[in-house]
């Protein structure tokens, strides 16, 4: 590679991005005013609207029933809030009329004296307030009033106690004296911290996405791809030349927007109370997320490089990247959730990484071998991906397609053809839809019957109904067929061996995502609930999804990708299982069982050995949960809290081992879909 082309065409590009006054007005104008004028002028608006919300005048009706002189002390209190306004009985008015002025925000509140009496006899007094929530005049008027009333209730308390000659002041046995000790620096760190990363990461993702559309896909929509094409630089300089630009003008955004963040949020804090004014951000934060930020600018910038190389022209390349920007939003609001600490495993989720990272930085409270983490994991995938980016350009069918996009029309050019890779994935998502939004409803409200309707009406009849309507021969196709009585024996003895290698590959996975103990509960109580008896619940656990779970994975979803060789069939069918459980905690578990059953049916052409082999195995979690304590071979196995890990030897050798005597058993070549 020549680095004197690559900067050449470096420069080319970065001066006509230059010149255009758009790129330059939204990527560093805007930011340098938009920020300053944002937040300075919301926060003044802000401050003014509360005190105006303050100020403002409520009408509220009081309904006294009780009209005794402490009632009246009650009512008078409340009339006597600056702010407020009473409103006058009206003979023909009802409570429910009064209720609806208070929704209708004609009044603010309804207040309600009455009373009741103790279990001792004594007399409490019960003030109702009806106000509307979704009201802010209304819900301060509430809060007034709330304020106002546990001034009396402290005043009659001690009348009270004043009557019976007991100091009032026995009733402060406890003081709870809140002391934070928590630096204002911190405090703000704190504050800043929950959506800084959010606003850092959109900003960055959005801005190199215009700048990437137009580099490669608007070479190709203005005709000037092919000119670049025929001068002397190689096409991977050509990338690397026009992927530097993206990194640089992403830096250049970022560099705006931190700068201008770090100024308008000074101002902010200058013109809040006193107790703040003296605080200074710290300039070595904004610093170091600076330096954090630069592996997720050349990350962002080789997946959009690729979106734009793939891409016909800017609106193709736009609407694939609104999958990106919009996956982005949604991890990067993960500084938002309580509880998420970053760890060992957050550190190499893209995205979720950085946006904990940040925060992190902005309390003074993070980790330096994450921080390294992060950077060097992401640097591995940059390189990875800018590999994709070179490869793709240098793809001629790649770069100059031009044959029509297949969209939904795919179809209606092979009606037939119900194996085609794009309408099994049809197929496989219509019912993974099916499952979220109607499955998790059954299931919700009654597990078992919930179970038994979604295996059978959302996983079983959509399959035999396609097959059926197309014409398909179901036996052959879903390898309805004899098999070997040894291979059902072999895959009974692979039981135990899957069910550890999965027991300690979960506690490996809980190291860095470490699973609830509710959620953990949960399982074992759904295991263990037996509505309907023991063999009630191995029917609707082990029977069921070993057929009508096979029925869709192995019998038709594994066909589609059956062209693209047997050992991509597998894993891409075992991950859409794994996918399928709607589960983060099982997907690696889940995904490995639906290979090994993948692997199972293609060697043994057979359905009825993985049907087999993933009845035995749910049907053992079952046993395993219900007889807890009672089969001393298998807790000694299955039953220990923590597996050793040495486990996974043995296992793993008893997997190889039935692995071989399986392809022993079936030495016929696999028959795989050929139309």
């Amino acid at each position: 590679m020549n680095l004197n082309k690559v900067f050449t065409v470096y420069r080319k590009e970065l001066l006509d991005l230059l010149r255009d006054r758009r790129t330059v007005i939204t990527s560093f104008v805007l930011p340098l005013i938009l920020y300053p004028l944002l937040m300075i002028g919301f926060s003044s608006m802000m401050s003014r609207q509360e005190m105006k919300l303050e100020e403002e005048e409520a009408t509220v009706y009081i309904q006294n029933n009780l009209m005794n002189e402490t009632a009246i002390e009650i009512e008078n209190t409340i009339a006597e809030v600056e702010t407020f306004q009473i409103m006058e009985s009206v003979t023909k008015y009802k409570r429910s009329t009064y209720l609806q002025l208070v929704e209708e925000n004609s009044i603010q509140a309804l207040v309600e004296i009455s009373d009741s009496t103790t279990a001792d006899g004594l007399q409490q007094f019960i003030v109702t307030v009806s106000y509307n929530k979704s009201d802010d005049k209304s819900s301060l008027t509430y809060d007034k009033i709330y304020r106002v009333m546990e001034e009396i209730e402290e005043k009659i308390v001690s009348s009270r106690l004043e009557r019976i000659k007991v100091n009032p002041d026995i009733l402060d046995a406890v003081n709870v004296l809140e002391d934070n000790i928590a630096p204002p620096e911190k405090m703000i760190g704190f504050a800043l911290g929950k959506f800084l990363p959010y606003l850092l990461i959109i900003l960055t993702v959005s801005g190199a996405s215009v700048i990437a559309s137009d580099l490669v896909a608007g070479e190709k929509e203005r005709g000037t791809l092919e000119t670049i094409l025929v001068s002397a630089a190689r096409r991977n300089e050509l990338v690397v030349g026009k992927y530097l630009t993206i990194i640089t003008i992403s830096i250049i955004t970022v560099l705006c927007n931190l700068f201008s963040m770090y100024f308008s949020f000074s101002h902010i804090i200058s013109q809040a109370g006193a107790e703040v004014t003296n605080i200074q951000l710290p300039l070595g934060n904004f610093a170091l997320i600076l330096i954090l930020m630069l592996p997720l600018i050349t990350f962002f910038s080789a997946i959009l490089l690729s979106i734009s190389t793939y891409s016909r022209n800017i609106k193709e390349a736009q609407s694939y990247q609104m999958p990106l920007i919009f996956g982005s939003i949604m991890l990067s609001m993960v500084s938002f959730l309580p509880g998420f600490e970053l760890n060992a495993g957050f550190a190499l989720i893209p995205i979720v990484n950085f946006s904990l990272m940040i925060r992190d930085i902005m309390l003074s409270d993070f980790s330096l071998n994450y921080f390294l983490l992060i950077i060097g994991y992401t640097i591995i995938l940059d390189i990875v991906l800018i590999g994709v980016s070179i490869k793709l350009f240098n793809s001629e069918s790649v770069l100059f397609r031009t044959e029509e996009e297949k969209s939904l029309k795919f179809w209606g050019k092979g009606k037939k053809d119900i194996f085609n890779t794009q309408f099994v994935m049809l197929v496989y998502f219509v019912l993974l839809l099916a499952l979220y939004y109607l499955g998790t409803k059954w299931q919700t409200a009654d597990i078992m019957k919930g179970l038994i309707k979604t295996q059978i009406f959302l996983i079983l009849l959509p399959v035999l109904l396609i097959l059926r309507v197309s014409k398909t021969n179901i036996k052959s196709t879903i390898r309805l067929n004899k098999t070997k009585t040894m291979n059902f024996v072999w895959a009974i003895i692979a039981v135990i061996p899957a069910l550890l290698i999965v027991a300690v590959i979960s506690q490996v996975i809980n190291l860095f995502f470490p699973i609830s103990e509710s959620y953990l509960e949960g399982m074992k109580n759904f295991l263990t609930a037996q509505q309907g008896g023991f063999w009630f619940s191995i029917f609707v656990i082990g029977v069921l999804p070993g057929i009508c779970e096979e029925t869709l994975f192995r019998g038709y979803i594994i066909r589609g990708f059956e062209k693209q060789g047997i050992a991509r069939a597998i894993v891409i069918s075992g991950i859409l299982f794994g996918i399928y459980h709607l589960d983060p905690f099982r997907l690696v578990p889940a995904s490995l069982l639906g290979m090994w059953m993948g692997f199972l049916l293609l060697k043994t052409n057979s359905i009825f050995v993985p049907m087999f082999a993933h009845f035995v195995n749910n049907s053992l979690a079952v046993i395993l949960n219900t007889f807890e304590g009672k089969i001393p071979i298998l807790d000694k196995l299955l039953g220990q809290e923590i597996m050793p890990y040495w486990y996974i030897i043995p296992a793993a050798a008893i997997m190889y081992f039935v692995y071989v005597q399986i392809n022993k058993t079936n030495q016929k070549p696999i028959k795989i879909l050929e139309s």
